[in-house]
């Protein structure tokens, strides 16, 4: 037997293992979710791998593949969608919402943040979004422009409203959905948080970065299966109406970007695009366990690891140089379990995952009354958005998006110990304030 035929025998079978798992977890609760989501992202971006092994060009740029990592990414993979799993068999009779002020300041925060980066983005419209349909090399000139500029990041905080958009975009889009589900809607509020989704996927564009927008889009998609259920059904058509329509015009320019840095080689788009988004598991397959070393958590706690240790790099460019040894690093795709591999090696991975999807899972367990409570929800939706995410790419909490764990995390032990002090002095509570978020 030929390698390619074997090769497409082992892919072939590991897009049915999906198949099959998609199918039998759907058997008896037919409802689709955040789990359905997830789950039917991993069947396109296999079908995407067989295509790029089967490329004349792309398939040079694989090793032979083996069965044991398949098993191992399948194993990984289903153990961080465990907390999806259980949330899609038992479905909860609605949300426990908390009572709090702190939730709608922080979003008007947020939202304050994002028009005040309004006008960089206004300013660079031209050199960014219409210039991608006007001139050919724009993407390529904007990704060069970019790489040019990765060596000085990290190393300092240069736009504090930037800063504190991106490290709660996903947060924010977590509380548009949240307050779509409640029945008195705070129009301004929603306003404001739909001006944020939108920037959130715009801004990568003037970069000529694809990544960006695309884990943007997925994000939004998950936030709403997630909440889907909790939504009115009128109400969420809308919703997929528009989001579909959103979604054209967001890959009208990853589409340029894309024609633009890779239209004139050999490849082609279509080569380029099947390598793109199928290259995660074969990667994975090659060198997720064993890339010649790992990187001692680098890049997934980079944040953390820089205020114990000043020398860590602060940022890609420098890590690549200090880890140049391996033989896969973040300038290719290895899944979000790869990513953790490669930091932490194949068997520490295995630990972390268990006592993590086992930290979930013991934490969004409902109320006796059959809800599911706000901070439990934010638990659920981090997990969901690290397997949506990182299931084409890497682990997208890494580096600076440590921030984005921190301020969710922040909310969700604020939250905790706000219902805790609820319990224990419930009068002083609702004597000071009558109204419900």
């Amino acid at each position: 037997m030929s390698q390619i035929v074997y090769d497409n025998i082992l892919a072939s079978l590991y897009l049915l293992v999906w198949i099959v798992t998609f199918v039998v977890l759907h058997r008896k609760h037919r409802r689709l979710d955040a789990m359905s989501a997830i789950m039917l992202m991993y069947i396109i971006y296999n079908v995407f791998s067989l295509l790029t092994i089967n490329d004349p060009l792309f398939s040079m740029t694989f090793e032979p593949l083996t069965v044991f990592p398949y098993i191992y990414l399948y194993m990984m993979l289903m153990v961080a969608l465990s907390p999806a799993i259980y949330f899609h068999n038992n479905e909860p009779k609605g949300i426990e919402y908390e009572e709090t002020r702190v939730m709608k300041p922080f979003c008007w925060m947020v939202i304050i943040c994002a028009v005040i980066i309004i006008p960089d983005i206004v300013g660079n419209f031209n050199e960014g979004i219409v210039k991608l349909f006007t001139d050919s090399d724009a993407g390529k000139d904007a990704y060069s422009e970019q790489l040019s500029e990765a060596s000085d990041k990290g190393s300092s905080i240069s736009n504090i409203p930037s800063v504190i958009f991106n490290a709660s975009y996903d947060l924010i889009l977590f509380f548009f959905f949240y307050y779509l589900t409640q029945e008195k809607k705070d129009v301004p509020l929603l306003l404001g948080l739909s001006v944020c989704l939108v920037i959130g996927v715009l801004q990568p564009v003037m970069y000529g970065q694809r990544t960006g927008v695309i884990n943007g889009i997925l994000t939004i998609f998950a936030a709403y299966m997630m909440f889907r259920q909790f939504i009115n059904k009128k109400l969420a058509k809308s919703i997929e109406v528009i989001g579909m329509t959103g979604v054209v015009l967001a890959i009208l320019p990853v589409a340029a970007i894309t024609f633009s840095r890779f239209g004139t080689t050999n490849a082609g788009v279509m080569g380029f695009l099947n390598w793109y988004v199928g290259q995660g598991s074969i990667y994975f397959n090659n060198y997720g366990l064993d890339a010649g070393g790992i990187r001692y958590g680098d890049r997934i706690l980079n944040l953390f690891k820089r205020v114990i240790d000043p020398s860590t790099p602060k940022n890609y460019i420098e890590r690549r140089m200090k880890y140049h040894n391996l033989d896969m690093d973040d300038d290719r795709f290895t899944t979000f379990v790869g990513d953790f591999c490669i930091d932490f090696g194949p068997i520490l991975t295995v630990v972390i995952f268990i006592l993590f999807a086992w930290y979930i899972l013991r934490n969004i367990k409902y109320s006796e009354n059959g809800k599911i409570k706000t901070h439990q929800l934010m638990l659920l939706y981090f997990t969901i958005c690290v397997c949506m995410q990182g299931g084409m790419y890497l682990f997208a909490y890494a580096d600076t998006g440590n921030l984005r764990i921190i301020v969710l995390f922040a909310f969700v032990y604020y939250l905790k110990l706000h219902e805790k002090l609820l319990l224990a002095f419930p009068k002083r509570e609702y004597d000071g304030s009558k109204e419900k978020e």
